[in-house]
C-alpha cells in the first residue's frame, strides 16, 4: 500500500513538473495530443491544428516537420513567429484504406528547444460498409472475380493442382459461363460453379493446371477469355501463371551422384563501352563434368539480348556453349542483362540458390560517342 502511494506522489509530481515546464517554455502549446475519436473510413480525410506561443523574446522559427508514416500530412507557420505572437502546426489524416486504430507522431525541428518537439494525433478508424465493387473488384463483362490472376506459383512437371476464384453474377439476369474455345489449353481446364450464376448470385471458377500436359518450364503465362450466355465477354481476360519446375525428389541416390553439371569458364561478360547501334556477341563455355546427360530445357533472356545453345543435350564429359548476342539499338547509358537457362541438374548451391536455374549476365556501357565498330568476342 506505501509503495503504491509512493508511486502516485512520484507520477503526480513528474506530471506537474512538464505542465510547468511547458507553460514556461518559449515555445508553449495549448497540447500537444490530439484524440479525433472514432472516424469514419470514408467520411473523408480529418484534420487538426496545434497551436502555439512564442512566450520568448526571440522569433520562433519551424525549420521542418516531419510525420510518421506519409498517410499523414503535416503543415505549419513558413514565416517565424514572433515574441508574444501565436503559430501553428497542423495535421492531415487520410483514414481511406485503414480500417483500424492508429497514433501518429509529428516531429517539430525549430531554432528554440534543444529537441525536436513530438506531436501526437490518434483515433480510431470505422471501416465502411463494403460493396460488392469492393469485395468482387475486377470486372469481366457482367462478372465480378475477387482476382483475375490465378498465380499457381511453383509446380513440379509432373502435378496437377487446382485452385478456386469467387464470382458474383452482377446483372439482373441469369448468365452462364463457360469458355472461349479458342483460347482453351489443353493443361488448363476452368469449370464455373454453378454453372449458370443467378442474378445477384455468387459462384465460383475452379482452374485445375496439369504441368505434365503443358511440357514446358519456367514462368509460363496464359490468358482465357469467358463466354458469357454465348457471347465471349468484353474486358479483360483471366491470367493464369505458373513457374514449372522438374521434380527432383523422384531420383535414387545413385541418380543424384551420377548427376550432370554444367561448369562455366565465366558467367560474366563486360563487353566495355559501345556505340549505341552496335551488336555485341559473346559465347559462354562450359563443360558438363557429371556423369549423365545435361538437358537444357529452356533458355529465357531479358530485354534486348537473344541466346541460342549449340545444342540442347551434352553428354558426361562434352564441352559446348551459349552463344549470345546484345542489340543496343535504342539503349542508352549502363546495361546488366541477364540470361536464365532451365537444366536438368538437381541440388542447391550452398547459397540455397536452385542448380537447375543457371544465370548469364552481360554488362557493358551503350554510348553514342564509340566508334561504330560490331564486336564479336568469344
Amino acid at each position: 500500500m506505501q509503495k503504491t502511494f509512493i508511486t502516485f506522489i512520484i507520477t503526480f509530481a513528474i506530471g506537474i513538473y512538464g505542465l510547468q515546464a511547458q507553460n514556461s517554455s518559449p515555445f508553449s502549446f495549448e497540447t500537444t495530443t490530439h484524440d479525433f475519436g472514432r472516424v469514419k473510413e470514408d467520411g473523408g480525410k480529418i484534420s487538426y491544428t496545434f497551436k502555439f506561443k512564442n512566450n520568448g523574446k526571440q522569433p520562433i522559427i519551424i525549420k521542418n516537420v516531419e510525420s510518421s508514416c506519409g498517410c499523414t500530412t503535416p503543415d505549419w507557420s513558413r514565416t517565424p513567429v514572433l515574441p508574444g505572437k501565436e503559430g501553428f502546426v497542423s495535421a492531415e489524416y487520410d483514414p481511406i484504406g485503414r480500417p483500424e486504430a492508429f497514433d501518429k507522431q509529428i516531429t517539430v525541428y525549430n531554432n528554440v528547444t534543444a529537441q525536436p518537439i513530438v506531436l501526437e494525433i490518434k483515433g480510431d478508424v470505422v471501416p465502411k460498409t463494403k460493396e460488392v465493387s469492393d469485395i468482387y473488384r475486377y470486372k469481366i463483362g457482367d462478372i465480378r472475380l475477387k482476382t483475375n490472376h490465378v498465380a499457381f506459383a511453383r509446380l513440379f512437371n509432373t502435378q496437377t493442382e487446382s485452385q478456386t476464384v469467387d464470382i458474383f453474377n452482377d446483372s439482373d439476369k441469369p448468365i452462364t459461363i463457360s469458355t472461349d474455345p479458342e483460347s482453351l489449353k489443353e493443361h488448363i481446364s476452368i469449370v464455373a460453379n454453378p454453372k449458370t450464376l443467378q442474378a445477384k448470385q455468387s459462384g465460383s471458377l475452379t482452374i485445375t493446371y496439369n504441368a505434365a500436359k503443358k511440357n514446358d518450364w519456367g514462368y509460363l503465362i496464359d490468358r482465357f477469355q469467358l463466354v458469357l450466355n454465348n457471347k465471349v465477354a468484353e474486358g479483360a481476360a483471366l491470367t493464369v501463371s505458373a513457374t514449372i519446375v522438374e521434380d527432383f525428389s523422384v531420383l535414387t541416390p545413385d541418380q543424384l551422384a551420377n548427376a550432370p553439371t554444367m561448369d562455366f569458364s565465366s558467367k560474366e561478360f563486360d563487353f566495355g563501352k559501345i556505340k549505341q547501334g552496335e551488336k555485341v556477341t559473346h559465347e559462354f563455355t562450359f563443360k558438363n563434368n557429371g556423369k549423365t546427360d545435361l538437358i537444357i530445357r529452356e533458355t529465357q533472356t531479358s530485354c534486348g539480348c537473344t541466346a541460342v545453345e549449340n545444342k540442347k543435350i551434352i553428354k558426361s564429359g562434352e564441352s559446348s556453349s551459349i552463344k549470345a548476342v546484345f542489340n543496343s539499338e535504342g539503349k542508352i547509358g549502363k546495361q546488366n542483362k541477364n540470361i536464365t537457362l532451365i537444366t536438368n541438374i538437381p541440388g542447391k548451391e550452398q547459397s540455397g540458390v536452385d542448380k537447375y536455374k543457371i544465370s548469364l549476365r552481360i554488362t557493358g556501357e551503350v554510348s553514342v560517342e564509340s566508334q561504330n565498330l560490331e564486336k564479336t568476342k568469344k
